[in-house]
């Protein structure tokens, strides 16, 4: 709860959030996040056969394009170091220490330093890095501590 508090304040601090999608925070703080790809989850956060998976999989199927669930600035683009499976993505900091991570693209389109927008177009979606399917791989990040993004999503 109190890591939810903590997003809840870094994306009220700085950063314009889309009313499209909002989950209560905290202490009454209305924070939303996009749905970064048109599809559903195909695995959660959290403990699954084989590991830990430290995001959530979008299946998408109906649209490829992979847009910013929240705006921020572009830290990472492409294959990255210490991501292996993860294929291209795209690293956005939301603000307060905290990142988004979109994995799998099949081409990003985002330009490392450049500052995103909720929704704006930032990749295609694919299957690069070790995946079984076009999908999208969607993380939330604390200080490089993965968290799940779920409760951040819908209202």
């Amino acid at each position: 709860m109190r890591a939810l508090r903590r997003v809840g304040c870094a994306l009220l601090m700085g950063l314009a959030v889309a009313p499209a999608a909002s989950a209560r925070v905290g202490s009454g703080y209305s924070v939303g996040f996009l749905w970064p790809v048109d599809g559903t989850l195909t695995s959660p956060f959290g403990p699954r056969p084989g590991g830990f998976h430290p995001g959530i999989d979008i299946g998408s199927l109906r649209s490829l394009t992979v847009r910013a669930a929240i705006g921020g600035r572009v830290l990472a683009v492409g294959e990255q170091p210490g991501y292996d499976g993860y294929g291209n993505v795209v690293v956005v900091a939301i603000g307060g220490g905290f990142t988004t991570l979109y994995a799998h693209l099949a081409q990003p389109l985002a330009t490392v330093g450049s500052e995103v927008h909720a929704g704006q177009v930032i990749g295609i979606a694919g299957c690069t890095g070790w995946c079984t399917g076009t999908h999208v791989h969607f993380e939330l990040r604390d200080h490089e501590t993965p968290m799940n993004p779920l409760s951040l999503f819908g209202g």
